[in-house]
């Protein structure tokens, strides 16, 4: 009788760990953007301002982040290191990581705003 208590312990232990090992995968999902919009651009009447963050949910760090924005255009310079095209996609924070809980903000302008969703990401776990 008390091998199978030590047999159902070990192997209540063994979900325990392994249950809790897959929480800490991260997807797409542990990829938050939002944009606010920060009203009409000062030197431009034409364009709105929008601020962009982009966050990690994620309990690890996130490096090699790229984000997709279809006809991505600004009429001011957005750091290239904080953000830039590469490929078809869009590179954030120069690949370095992004921490947990942690975000990397950037602004650009222009008369409309631009969809952007997460392409991908390589979490450091």
């Amino acid at each position: 009788m008390e091998a199978q208590t030590f047999v159902k312990l070990l192997l209540s232990v063994l979900f325990f760990i392994l249950v809790q090992g897959s929480s800490k995968k991260c997807d797409l999902l542990s990829l938050q953007i939002q944009q606010t919009n920060l009203g009409k651009d000062p030197t431009n009447k034409f364009d709105m301002v929008f601020e962009v963050e982009v966050k990690n949910l994620c309990s690890c760090n996130l490096k090699s982040v790229f984000v997709h924005s279809q006809g991505f255009a600004t009429s001011v310079m957005v750091d290239p290191k904080v953000f830039r095209q590469q490929g078809t996609s869009y590179l954030v924070n120069d690949g370095q990581p992004i921490s947990s809980q942690s975000s990397v903000k950037f602004r650009y302008s222009w008369d409309h705003f631009f969809r952007m969703s997460p392409a991908s990401i390589l979490p450091e776990c």
